[in-house]
């Protein structure tokens, strides 16, 4: 089983999953990746199933991607902002996993670290990050790190979004502006609008990539703290 476990809760191979990617790929860990786009993660209906074994009873894709988190050590879990909240497929992936995972002093996802992956339409990154850091902490994870950057509202590709006046498009260039691949925000290619943004804002690739060795990094040192401890005799 991967060490290292990156969630996406974002659309197929758009922003967040490309950020998680990178994050997984600065690590030089053994990773997986999974999406959650197009998987069926229910919200948490507070029925108890869980209370005796900690594994949720709803039938759905949940339990399975959880499973992947509980035998890793790291999770990376990005998400886009919705509304000035993590987006609801997030949301309901987090619900059920600290709903499940804390009956009778049982908290499966205990000690494991973490990594936060935010994305925002805007510059406003800050929901996404306080609700992951909320599930991380009722989780009893350690958060090792966060990064938040710009992704690319869905009015760009609905085929209606140069000409809607109530788009994030329109926030970006003016009304009638014809969409064009350049104009479209990317890890590489942050706030496209700003065309005098330096190289290193723009493209935040690297950033992501050097979070994930500084993930990779807490983890081989966690590794030797074990591994000594185990020598001495000590339990951690």
């Amino acid at each position: 089983m991967a060490r290292i476990v990156g969630i996406s809760a974002g659309r197929d191979g758009k922003v967040t999953e490309s950020l998680v990617k990178a994050i997984l790929e600065g690590t030089g860990e053994e990773c997986e990746f999974i999406s959650l786009s197009g998987k069926l993660i229910r919200p948490c209906e507070a029925c108890n199933g869980c209370a005796k074994d900690n594994r949720c009873v709803l039938e759905d894709d949940f339990q399975p991607v959880l499973d992947r988190c509980y035998g890793a050590d790291a999770i990376v879990f990005g998400a886009p902002n919705y509304w000035d909240r993590m987006n609801a497929k997030g949301q309901a992936f987090w619900e059920r996993a600290c709903f499940s995972g804390r009956h009778n002093s049982v908290f499966p996802l205990e000690g494991k670290l973490g990594v936060i992956a935010a994305v925002a339409g805007t510059d406003y990154n800050e929901p996404v990050i306080r609700d992951l850091k909320t599930y991380f902490d009722d989780a009893r994870m350690h958060l090792v790190g966060e990064i938040a950057i710009q992704g690319e509202y869905a009015c760009f590709t609905c085929g209606y979004g140069n000409h809607c006046p109530v788009g994030g498009f329109v926030e970006m260039y003016p009304l009638g502006t014809p969409v064009r691949p350049q104009l479209l925000p990317s890890l590489t290619n942050q706030h496209p609008d700003k065309p005098d943004l330096p190289e290193a804002e723009r493209n935040r690739s690297n950033e992501a990539r050097e979070l994930g060795k500084t993930l990779s990094k807490v983890l081989r040192i966690r590794k030797k703290k074990l591994e000594n401890f185990a020598a001495a005799g000590v339990e951690s």
